[in-house]
């Protein structure tokens, strides 16, 4: 770290940072509320930065916090192609969406300290009440009721789906409910106590730092594992393969002078100064490799156009989904199913006796058996159509009783029913999606 400092100090007076920009806007997220994150957040990317820059790199910048992502009106996509945002502090799974939609590079991502454990990764959990005789392991989850978080979070919804497909489970086709709490972490866990979910699925961290009491005396963690992050034994409970913990990303056109500040600044930040300990945080190390996660969110269905190559007018053409688009748009059906038309949520969910929680978004079997429909060509519903009219048009005007004395009548009669009995052998049955 010092020859870090030393070489980073020598640069930037032999290179000073490009450009005339000195003000650098950060927005950060975190699985709380809005005042909870700026209180955690704004002490280490607003005051401890500026203080560093003006003790070691003569106020060569400065940098103001703001949250992003809890509303659409803060959605840090939009501040970022209004170029009103130079990093973002934020989860694995939008770490992956700003590098394949806009070209940010991560700078750093920080070691959490919970209870004393210091780690650079993030595992998840599936927990369910002890009490719950029916779920004990991830196969009892089939027909369960299932609560996940933020959209764009592996640790509390991408890394669910992927690890419960691998049981054999997909959770849009076997899942009886599916609740998105978002952020509200806390809702969730009292869900399960108030038996109203039958398992959660969070991150270890968070679970660590916010219920551990109620984790230890009422919770099962389903399919405990053992993971390593980076040559270390993941040192908490994890359901799931390891994510690197939140970080930091900063936009391509931010000077790599102020990249590499930046990351020294963060790098000597230290459990011991109260605003890292404030936030949890015991230091920041280089950024993590985001492989996993992307590959769950690939797999999910959650980037469209996932390629890192393929750019248009400075941009890559890959799309992250958002948070606040309708849930039932963004679900991946597996093949032989089809998601729900939108608006049929809720009558699937009352057909199965559920209902959604008031403000909540939920799905109910969102994916459907794709079921066969018979598809008619043009020309042979004609010939049924022309055959059944002169049918009915002789038996109206009383020819049927004349069959026998009209040899005309009866060959028109035989040949009327050629003609349906052809058309009825050419019926072919088509699959189509409803």
């Amino acid at each position: 770290r010092q020859a870090i400092v030393a070489l980073t100090a020598l640069l930037s007076l032999a290179c000073p940072a490009s450009g005339d920009k000195t003000q650098y806007v950060i927005g950060g997220w975190l699985p709380e509320s809005t005042p909870a994150t700026v209180a955690k957040l704004k002490p280490i990317y607003q005051d401890y930065l500026n203080d560093y820059f003006n003790k070691n790199f003569n106020g060569s910048a400065t940098f103001r916090f703001i949250p992003v992502d809890n509303t659409l009106e803060e959605y840090s996509d939009v501040m970022i192609r209004e170029k009103r945002l130079d990093f973002i502090h934020s989860l694995p799974g939008r770490m992956v969406c700003v590098e394949a939609e806009f070209g940010w590079v991560p700078v750093a991502t920080q070691r959490g300290r919970v209870h004393g454990i210091v780690t650079g990764a993030l595992g998840s959990m599936f927990f369910s009440l002890k009490s719950n005789a029916r779920v004990q392991n991830l196969t009892d989850l089939k027909d369960a009721m299932l609560g996940v978080g933020y959209l764009q979070a592996s640790n509390s919804y991408h890394f669910a789906y992927t690890v419960l497909l691998q049981k054999g489970i997909n959770i849009f086709t076997d899942m009886s409910k599916i609740i998105y709490y978002g952020n509200d972490y806390q809702a969730m866990v009292d869900d399960v106590l108030k038996e109203q979910l039958d398992v959660g699925f969070l991150p270890s961290t968070w679970m660590m730092e916010n219920a551990y009491d109620t984790l230890v005396s009422k919770f099962n963690v389903l399919n405990p594992s053992t993971y390593f992050y980076e040559g270390e034994t993941y040192p908490l409970p994890t359901s799931t393969p390891l994510a690197p913990a939140f970080g930091l990303a900063a936009s391509p056109d931010v000077p790599w002078m102020i990249k590499m500040q930046v990351f020294e600044a963060l790098s000597s930040l230290t459990y011991a100064n109260p605003a890292a300990a404030f936030a949890s945080i015991d230091t920041f190390t280089v950024p993590g490799h985001f492989a996993a996660v992307r590959q769950a969110m690939d797999e999910m269905g959650m980037i469209e156009n996932p390629t890192l190559e393929t750019w248009a007018e400075g941009r890559s053409v890959a799309h992250c989904h958002t948070p606040f688009e309708e849930v039932i748009g963004i679900i991946n059906c597996p093949p032989g199913y089809i998601a729900q038309r939108p608006g049929a949520n809720e009558a699937t969910c009352r057909r199965n006796g559920m209902q959604c929680p008031a403000g909540r978004p939920c799905l109910c079997y969102p994916c459907q058996k794709d079921l066969q429909v018979r598809v008619f060509p043009a020309r042979v519903v004609l010939s049924l159509v022309v055959t059944l009219f002169a049918c009915t048009l002789l038996v109206s005007v009383g020819w049927v009783a004349s069959l026998e004395a009209s040899p005309y009548a009866l060959a028109l009669a035989r040949r009327l029913l050629r003609l349906g009995r052809a058309a009825l052998t050419r019926l072919p049955t088509l699959r189509r999606k409803r």
